[in-house]
């Protein structure tokens, strides 16, 4: 029967182990976090660096985040950004707490610009954790255009 016990508690021991690592990912969309990545995009286009620090967890070294924030603005340009079309997003709550990811897609004239952006409950807010931008050209840029008017 000692067996047995200890086999028992080493399975009871396993399934509490497991029950606090968990993670549950729904496919979701919170319109007040849309907003707030949306904000978070148009901070950085219109070069408040401040606001986009202000905006993200504060485990992101402000300094190094402000020293990409150039380049990337080099990437998407200055225009005023278009309204943004959602093209996925998710809510996954575990062990670590709640994250908010989502897609938006700006499309400008000459462009379309993809932004990912990952947010976490920082002391009751949320707060961008990470993003990422990826820039789609559309058609020939306009150097090439004018070259060939010459």
């Amino acid at each position: 029967m000692k067996i047995g016990f200890q086999a028992v508690m080493l399975a009871l021991a396993a399934s509490v182990l497991a029950a606090c690592n968990f993670h549950a990912t729904l496919p979701t969309s919170d319109p007040v976090l849309n907003a707030e990545a949306e904000a978070f995009y148009g901070d950085m286009v219109a070069g408040r660096d401040d606001a986009v620090v202000a905006r993200m967890l504060s485990e992101n070294d402000p300094a190094e985040v402000k020293a990409q924030l150039p380049m990337l603005r080099d990437m998407i340009g200055d225009a005023a950004p278009p309204e943004p079309k959602l093209v996925q997003s998710r809510k996954t709550t575990g062990s670590q707490g709640e994250t908010y990811e989502l897609e938006q897609d700006y499309v400008y004239a000459d462009r379309t610009v993809r932004v990912y952006s990952a947010m976490m409950r920082e002391k009751g807010e949320w707060k961008v954790h990470t993003f990422n931008i990826n820039v789609r050209m559309a058609g020939e840029p306009k150097a090439a255009e004018d070259d060939k008017a010459a």
